[in-house]
């Protein structure tokens, strides 16, 4: 009962700050150390990125099916949507390999949570200066390769456990002159292939994952897949609201917390 409570639990954090600019993989670091949970917490994290992954292609089901469409010949005149697909795979190419150069010293800091209360202060600065700066008019399909690069560089920052990806890809977004609902848009459809691409890279620790924790594991995803899709909802509000000092705001709470409790 225990297992299945920390797995609930670990699923409604997850959800609540997998599209919420406030590192789901810092708050599920702290969340593990405190309830000691230690049944594959790699394998485990790697689920509950796919169930809110779920979660982006329900929500922006329309976009993705067009961007897919417009990469075979009947649909070639979506020369914007075609554009667009180039863009998300500049900024996924760098990241990439930024996450792969990295991924030893990423995976000894998700046992430290320490670093990860310092990188929630990092997070906390970046979503005040998004705030900060006015909103371009530039959208994603005309994002081009600098632009793509720059969201691309600061996705790849965010590896690092405690830093927030959606933050760090929407202030991107914001500094290189995108509208915020853009910048919104783009960091989602980025969402897609980074998740997909950890979980490729992740993939043994799956495989390797005991019969008895199918059920707890099971009830994680899918509350992690019911409440991100709500959050993406309230993530995007936030980001037209100019309401992302408030997260900020929570961030730098949560890493004092976090100095103080470890």
């Amino acid at each position: 009962m225990k297992l299945l409570f920390s797995c609930i639990a670990l699923g409604l954090l997850q959800g609540l700050t997998a599209f919420l600019p406030v590192s789901s993989s810092g708050h599920l670091v702290m969340l593990q150390g405190l309830l000691g949970f230690k049944e594959n917490p790699v394998a485990f994290d790697l689920l509950l990125h796919l169930a809110t992954l779920g979660a982006v292609f329900l929500y922006f089901r329309k976009d993705l099916w067009r961007l897919t469409l417009s990469l075979f010949p009947p649909y070639s005149e979506r020369v914007e949507e075609r554009r667009l697909v180039g863009w998300i795979l500049i900024a996924t190419v760098l990241t990439a390999a930024i996450g792969l150069g990295l991924k030893h010293q990423v995976e000894v800091l998700f046992s430290t949570p320490k670093w990860v209360a310092g990188a929630l202060l990092y997070t906390g600065l970046l979503l005040f200066v998004g705030d900060w700066v006015e909103s371009g008019r530039v959208r994603s399909e005309d994002a081009g390769p600098w632009r793509s690069l720059m969201v691309g560089l600061f996705q790849g920052v965010a590896v690092f456990p405690g830093v927030s990806r959606s933050g760090s890809t929407v202030v991107a977004g914001i500094l290189t002159g995108m509208s915020r609902e853009e910048a919104g848009r783009f960091s989602f459809l980025l969402a897609v292939p980074a998740i997909l691409g950890a979980a490729v890279l992740e993939a043994p620790h799956i495989s390797s994952i005991p019969s008895k924790l199918f059920v707890p594991y099971l009830a994680g995803m899918v509350v992690a897949f019911v409440v991100g899709y709500a959050a993406i909802a309230v993530f995007l509000k936030a980001i037209k609201t100019r309401s992302l000092k408030w997260f900020g705001l929570y961030c730098w709470a949560v890493a004092l917390a976090g100095f103080f409790l470890f």
